[in-house]
């Protein structure tokens, strides 16, 4: 089957994306998180050029998605290319774990400049400015002039994948959170006496345990309980 001439650009993209510099903090799990990008590229019609373009990756908090929801996923500003690599990593769901916390993204406005020097040139200089300014959420990556804003969308799923663990805790600690403060107010003063009982001596571990069992609720609080075994 002979295939367009653009059935693969983003495959061609997301192998020629190298991410220089990564921002040092993670996605924020419950708030909007601002990406400050650099996005360096060799012009096709004169590789002795580089075309720089800045701009911000602006995320949404995720949200937990049932299985078939991944088509909710949304992307602002994007262009085919970009969505056509997003429906690929839907697709193959079962290898994106990510895929199922759903982050919403758009490309803000950016600028765009032609410099005249040889990329390696341009990104050493860019690399050095940012390593001066210091900025915790700046990025730096090297990609491919078209489609470059798949290299972005490989930056944002590079980004959620690094920040996974620490959102899946989050989500988890938070969910929880939210059923403990369901719990009669009773019971809850009882297994927080209980812990603090607990705390002060450690004997009196397996009768807390034997409390949020006969209660239904060691789930909730099996991280502090573990944690007072842990001390």
């Amino acid at each position: 089957m002979k295939r367009g001439p653009n059935t693969f650009d983003f495959v061609y993209a997301v192998r020629n994306t190298r991410i220089v510099r990564a921002p040092e903090r993670l996605l924020d799990p419950f708030d909007q998180t601002l990406v400050n990008y650099t996005l360096l590229a060799q012009p096709m019609d004169d590789p002795t050029k580089t075309r720089v373009r800045e701009g911000k990756l602006q995320t949404f908090p995720p949200r937990l998605l049932l299985p078939g929801d991944l088509s909710t996923q949304e992307l602002e500003g994007f262009g085919p290319q970009a969505q056509d690599y997003l429906s690929f990593l839907k697709s193959h769901g079962d290898r994106f774990r990510i895929l199922r916390y759903s982050y919403r993204l758009r490309r803000e406005t950016y600028s765009e400049t032609l410099i005249n020097e040889p990329l390696e040139v341009v990104r050493d200089r860019a690399k050095k400015a940012l390593e001066r300014k210091n900025d915790p959420y700046a990025a730096l990556v090297v990609g491919v002039d078209e489609p470059w804003d798949v290299c972005l969308l490989h930056l944002f799923m590079r980004l959620v994948q690094a920040s996974l663990p620490k959102t899946l805790h989050a989500l988890t600690e938070h969910e929880k959170e939210g059923f403990r403060e369901r719990v009669p107010h009773d019971d809850r003063a009882e297994i927080e006496r209980a812990f603090a009982a607990a705390a002060k001596d450690p004997t009196l571990i397996k009768t807390l345990g034997r409390l949020l069992k006969d209660k239904g609720l060691f789930d909730l609080y099996q991280d502090r309980f573990f944690a007072l075994i842990k001390d």
